[in-house]
């Protein structure tokens, strides 16, 4: 199909409407839909000019507002009685989030009456959303794949800059996670189970309950979470800023099943703020019976999408984008170029006015020009953390953000300001290919130890490990060496950020075993100290500055 040139003057988008098929039930002559018919839909220009509030309607009561509509349920005739009210002379949208998958996999669907190949995972979430109330009621959708012309770089390029102005304008954001399978139903039914215990104040409650009875809420639930929340859709990078820029009532669908993001959050975060342990436990439990790998929760993810999102709605200042980015080098994209230009739309003004997206462009220009363009806005060095040793001919102040293999500690929380309010001194030499910057010389650095992963692989060279040249003891006693490397461990901070108790001395008591039985942020903590446990210390073995007590704990390596 040919696309006809969006009038960038007008403000124009491309919307879908999905067709509804026409068949007479056997009880009336009202419109139903079987599922099994071909996708039909009209793709149309229309004019994104500034909505109308959402306001109670006067001459309707009531009138649907976001909260009243419903995606968990088959079209059955507006239960409002009337048209819902609508922002747009044209009517109302909502922008959906999913990804690509398999691009082999594909299916027809048509078009203004062309046959249109697409990937099966947006064939079947058309395919679920064609029953679903909002679209039965007119709503129509802003689907990537389907309303940018994919072969006009110029295009793409445009519609990426606009991203955000497109998902914010739309009535909401709706997710597709896929569908149905490997139990989804029961982790659906899990996460509305726990995120209506922390509503009610009942978590703590079913926490201990759960520990007594690790079937009550279903056998095989939490096996069934660990692999909903392994899906594909959490690894596409586009998703963070498209989840970001809708809000917590965004609907989740799963097959025919549907949860708001604020019921995932609830559930994955609120729920696991006291019964932690006992999640990751179950999950263990049952993906080993299963004979799978337990994959975790994604708190870290979906704690700091949650904050993007309180940033985006105006409700919580300008959070730290380094969070973000830290993300994104973790998360997958088709065009490298996505790296920067997939965050465009949560990145701040003053840095997004910088970056004009131009796919005829390198990797390596977007990376140095986006890396610029941080130091630049920020007047902050902080992007130089993200660097590694890229073997991409980029310059070395200059992150390559395909490299995954990078990890920060507190993964992106910037809990350190060695500067203070200081601004950076620097400037750029050589067309970019050269920064040069004023500092301070502390220190030298005698040595190098292990990292520290979640993951049970690094990717870490051989030599990467080297031992210190000097042997003494910088703290003038083994008690303030003790006190010096216990906080250093735990960065000298608890997991919210906040600077570390006296009591966590005690990590020093504990049996770091690698092998042991044992909650995620522990094996992790254990795996770094048995693979560190040869490091040299002020002359002495790390290993031989643990003394194991059963009066132990390691709950200062807990997830937040």
């Amino acid at each position: 199909m040919e696309y006809t040139p969006l009038n960038e003057n007008e403000n124009e988008v491309r919307l879908i409407t999905i067709l509804a098929s026409q068949h007479p039930t056997e009880n009336n002559n009202n419109p139903s839909i079987h599922h099994d018919d071909p996708i039909q839909c009209r793709l149309e220009h229309v004019k994104l000019e500034s909505p109308e509030p959402l306001q109670a309607s006067r001459e309707f009561s009531p009138d649907p507002l976001p909260t009243q509509i419903t995606w968990d349920s088959s079209y059955d005739g507006l239960t409002y009685g009337q048209t819902p009210h609508w922002r747009y002379p044209w009517g109302d949208s909502f922008a959906l989030s999913y990804t690509w998958a398999d691009q082999t996999s594909r299916r027809t669907i048509m078009l203004n009456n062309h046959s249109t190949a697409i990937t099966s995972n947006l064939e079947s979430a058309l395919r679920v959303l064609r029953d679903k109330q909002p679209i039965q009621a007119g709503y129509r959708l802003w689907v990537d794949a389907l309303c940018i012309n994919q072969q006009d770089k110029v295009e793409r390029a445009h519609e990426v800059s606009r991203m955000r102005m497109i998902y914010k304008q739309a009535r909401g954001v709706v997710i597709w996670l896929g569908d149905e399978g490997d139990e989804s139903d029961k982790a659906m039914d899990l996460i509305r189970s726990l995120s209506s215990s922390c509503k009610t104040g009942n978590d703590k409650t079913l926490g201990k309950m759960l520990r007594n009875q690790p079937d009550l809420l279903g056998r095989g639930s939490w096996r069934a979470l660990s692999q909903l929340l392994s899906r594909p859709f959490w690894d596409r990078l586009w998703v963070l800023q498209e989840v970001a820029l809708g809000g917590t009532q965004s609907p989740m669908l799963c097959g025919d099943h549907t949860v708001t993001w604020e019921e995932l959050y609830r559930a994955t975060y609120s729920f696991g703020k006291h019964n932690i342990d006992t999640m990751f436990s179950l999950i263990d439990q049952e993906c080993r019976a299963a004979g799978i790998e337990a994959t975790g929760l994604k708190r870290n993810k979906l704690i700091h999408l949650n904050e993007e999102q309180a940033v985006q709605a105006g409700k919580k200042v300008a959070g730290h984008f380094i969070c973000m980015l830290d993300l994104g080098r973790k998360s997958l994209v088709t065009d490298p170029r996505d790296k920067v230009y997939g965050l465009l739309g949560m990145t701040e003004s003053n840095i997004a006015e910088h970056i004009v997206p131009d796919y005829n462009s390198t990797p390596a220009e977007v990376f140095t020009a986006f890396a610029k363009a941080m130091i630049v806005s920020t007047n902050s060095l902080e992007i130089l953390e993200q660097c590694t040793c890229s073997t991409t001919g980029m310059p070395s102040w200059v992150p390559d953000w395909t490299e995954t293999n990078h990890f920060r500690l507190f993964s992106g929380r910037s809990t350190y300001q060695a500067t203070k309010s200081c601004r950076a001194l620097f400037n750029f030499a050589n067309n970019n290919q050269y920064l040069s910057c004023q500092g301070v010389k502390l220190d030298e650095i005698d040595c190098l130890g292990e990292s520290y992963y979640e993951i049970s692989n690094s990717c870490r060279p051989e030599d990467a490990i080297v031992q210190p040249r000097r042997g003494g003891n910088a703290y003038g006693s083994e008690t303030a060496l003790k006190e010096a490397l216990w906080r250093t461990l735990v960065g000298n901070r608890e997991s919210n950020g906040g600077k570390v108790l006296d009591g966590y001395h005690c990590l020093l008591q504990c049996n770091p075993n690698e092998n042991q039985e044992s909650w995620r942020g522990e094996r992790a903590f254990n795996r770094f100290t048995t693979k560190s446990a040869d490091f040299l210390i002020a002359g002495k073995k790390l290993s031989k500055y643990f003394t194991p007590t059963t009066q132990c704990t390691t709950e200062a390596l807990r997830d937040p």
